[in-house]
């Protein structure tokens, strides 16, 4: 599939593979097709909440097309293509499409204006008059992962299985993250090429006063070692501000990555786009002819000894079947004893916490306020007070955070490596008992959040005490003066605990959403991996029960679907392993490995730089 030849080889072996597929696969299928027929590369920006994905894709387009704000915004995944009659399509979910203006935009992609999708939208694409769009790219707004709303992250998961290459959006502040990188690790895996940037450089390109770029250069050098990391392979990190790119005065690292971005699309994107739909293509390939094979071998094992094998080997899918709920409830046991930590860990910090704060607060009263007046060391002992009981509160959830996180990330890490030896024991059964060598693929994403978390310190009193306030205030001399301190030396122990209180509360919430999706996520994992077997041996099952000029035909019909599907996972492992030649890596079109279309043991693909 090289050159021309690729332009007609590959849309014929889409074709066949449609017709040797479901009415799912082939909806898989017809999306590859028309990006291939348009040469449009769906180039995902991918990334957790609140890197600044939409304001990216927005200084891509020229100008303030999605959404964006300071609150997790991009509830489904949206398509921005080209187009002159700008506007936005929605496919619902019962199939039918509306039109809308782009100013109907935030009412439908948004979680404010569309929460938990309750319009029940399938799709959202944007068309806009933009010049990069017009170089065959399709550019995708994902939800953020680690959201606080769980189902845009599960959104978000859903469209890195449809993209052929990636942007990966990091922030300075906050730096990448474990989990940050475990998706990027993902994403790099899926994709046939992917840049890398580093948004929100400006946060620290603004306190850098005698520091000559250090903090920034630092937090260059350590997201390029985690992306290389993640990547299997040196990273270049693009450092820009998407939000300075899109005023007057514009961001030349913004404008840096733009270049080589329009680079790419216009020597690469081609022979990328071929990769990336031959391996999509392969995956769902190798995927039948895993079930094709199964149900031949199973219905031909009939009675005896033969019959006995099939059996075993229902018996092992089976008992994948079991480990499910295991997992399940291995995941909600351990979740359960986090949240019991976490409790005891509050009760605990909370006394020592609120004697800290006791103390600061009396060596200020005793020092600097001693002799001010009630006014003053009222407005500057809460001002104080304040700033000690969010420190405080913040230094605990903060250790909490981490321990959650590595809990869960742990907790994942064990119900991936179950899955993974359940899906060995299947290959092996598959290989001793019937003679197959079987795929299986096994599914699997980190699904840990990072939440944002906002204190309130400011005095919400009630009337009551807003007169007591004012009469504190204004009593005379050292009366007034002992009042104002006796008033802070009160807050000082219910401020702290309230603080510690309301992070506690925040982080059960995360943990509980947490565990939820994690718990959804295994029985996803486990369907998705044994769902084509399980099919397969209900098939077979039927098969054994037809007469024997019934299942010659079935078997004949067989033959012809396991011998087609050989063929075109030839073809389609072939393409990806010997693609288009591609341009020298030291280019700003530079390119690396090519993923595997079987999906077995994917190549590491190309990290722009």
């Amino acid at each position: 599939m090289r050159g021309t030849d690729g332009d007609t080889v590959l849309p014929a072996v889409l074709d066949d593979l449609g017709a040797l597929g479901g009415p799912a696969d082939r909806a898989v299928l017809a999306q590859l097709r028309d990006r291939l027929q348009e040469r449009r590369l769906r180039v995902l920006v991918a990334g957790e909440a609140k890197r600044g994905k939409s304001t990216l894709v927005n200084a891509l387009l020229g100008r303030q097309v999605l959404p964006s704000g300071v609150t997790p915004l991009t509830a489904l995944a949206t398509a921005v293509r080209y187009g002159p009659d700008e506007g936005v399509s929605a496919v619902l979910r019962d199939g039918g499409t509306e039109s809308y203006p782009l100013s109907a935009l935030p009412e439908l992609v948004t979680e404010r204006g569309n929460p938990g999708n309750q319009r029940g939208l399938a799709s959202v694409t944007v068309t806009v008059d933009a010049p990069v769009l017009a170089r065959g790219v399709e550019l995708v707004d994902t939800p953020g992962t680690g959201s606080v709303y769980a189902h845009n992250t599960a959104e978000a998961e859903l469209a890195l299985d449809t993209m052929d290459a990636a942007v990966f959006v990091l922030t300075a502040d906050p730096p990448v993250s474990a989990s940050e990188r475990d998706l990027m690790a993902r994403v790099a895996r899926l994709s046939v090429s992917m840049f890398v940037v580093l948004n929100k450089a400006d946060y620290l390109s603004a306190g850098l006063a005698g520091d000559e770029g250090g903090a920034l250069a630092e937090a260059l050098e350590f997201t390029a070692d985690v992306a290389g990391q993640a990547a299997g392979r040196p990273v270049r990190v693009y450092p820009l501000s998407a939000r300075a790119a899109l005023t007057t005065t514009g961001d030349p690292g913004f404008a840096a990555f733009a270049a080589d971005f329009a680079a790419y699309l216009d020597s690469g994107r081609t022979a990328d786009l071929r990769l990336s739909v031959a391996g999509h293509a392969g995956r769902l390939a190798r995927s039948l002819l895993d079930e094709v094979e199964l149900t031949r071998r199973a219905a031909q094992m009939r009675t005896g000894e033969a019959a006995g094998r099939v059996e075993a080997f229902r018996a092992r899918l089976a008992a994948v079947a079991l480990r499910r709920q295991d997992a399940a409830d291995l995941a909600a046991a351990e979740s359960a004893r986090m949240l019991a930590a976490l409790n005891d860990a509050a009760e605990q910090s909370t006394g020592q916490a609120t004697r800290r704060v006791t103390g600061g607060m009396a060596d200020l009263l005793g020092g600097e306020l001693r002799s001010a007046p009630a006014a003053d060391i009222e407005r500057a002992g809460r001002a104080r007070l304040g700033g000690l009981a969010v420190a405080e509160a913040e230094a605990w959830r903060q250790e909490q955070t981490r321990r959650l996180e590595d809990g869960l990330a742990k907790l994942d890490e064990r119900l991936a490596a179950d899955l993974a030896a359940e899906l060995d024991a299947v290959r092996e059964a598959a290989a001793g008992l019937l003679g197959l060598t079987l795929a299986v693929p096994g599914p699997g994403a980190r699904l840990v959040p990072d939440l944002r978390f906002f204190y309130l310190v400011d005095d919400q009193a009630g009337q009551t005490e807003l007169l007591a306030g004012a009469v504190r205030r204004r009593l005379p001399g050292g009366a007034g003066r002992r009042r104002a301190q006796e008033y802070l030396r009160r807050e000082a122990a219910d401020l702290v605990p309230q603080q510690i209180g309301r992070a506690r509360a925040d982080l059960q919430y995360r943990l509980a959403e947490a565990a939820r999706r994690l718990i959804a996520g295994v029985g996803a994992r486990y369907t998705e991996s044994t769902s084509r077997l399980e099919n397969a041996l209900r098939m077979a099952a039927a098969q054994r029960e037809a007469t024997d000029e019934q299942a010659a035909h079935q078997d004949a019909d067989l033959e012809h679907r396991q011998r087609e599907l050989g063929r075109l996972v030839s073809l389609l492992a072939g393409s990806t392993a010997t693609g288009p030649a591609l341009p020298d890596q030291d280019g700003p079109a530079a390119r690396g490995g090519r993923v595997s279309s079987a999906g077995r043991s994917p190549s590491q693909p190309p990290i722009r730089s």
